[in-house]
């Protein structure tokens, strides 16, 4: 076994058991969320208050079906709720709300874009800055221990828990 950081503590090695006995977390999370437009909807509905189907299909340009596809599956999954709002004058349509666990998909994303700014700058589209309320600070995603202490990435050691 080798320790520092980075370390992985190989008897607790999920391939020890065979490749197809479990999945880790990380492959759980993309089964919920790794279809392509998926983030871009969590995103939309995360950062920017966007809920209803047509606001996601004019932002984003995705197919009707598909966009319908997602949000059903973004429900089910317990990260959307669907409620049901009728303007005057129009029939009865559905805007999609982050649920708790959706709402905490905002640090995922956060460092996915924090990722993005760094490793793939430029090009189209445009960058969200995350800002304080009040302050309007600029934020940014780190690891923090028990103690409220950022943590370099390169000094964390992940270990499977069994």
């Amino acid at each position: 076994m080798v320790d520092g950081p980075g370390a992985v503590a190989e008897e607790m090695s999920p391939r020890a058991g065979g490749a197809d006995e479990r999945v880790c977390t990380i492959g759980r999370v993309i089964s919920v969320v790794g279809d392509k437009w998926t983030l871009r909807i969590l995103c939309e509905a995360a950062l920017n208050g966007v809920s209803r189907f047509t606001e996601f299909q004019d932002l984003l340009g995705i197919a009707t079906d598909v966009l319908a596809q997602r949000l059903t599956k973004l429900v089910d999954e317990g990260l959307l709720t669907k409620e049901s709002y009728k303007e005057p004058g129009q029939r009865a349509r559905f805007r999609y709300e982050l649920t708790g666990a959706g709402g905490e998909m905002r640090l995922v994303l956060a460092a996915l874009q924090q990722w993005g700014d760094v490793h793939r700058p430029g090009g189209s589209g445009l960058t969200e800055v995350g800002r304080t309320l009040g302050a309007n600070k600029a934020v940014r995603v780190d690891f923090v221990d028990e103690d409220d202490a950022v943590v370099p990435a390169d000094h964390i050691a992940y270990r499977y828990a069994i």
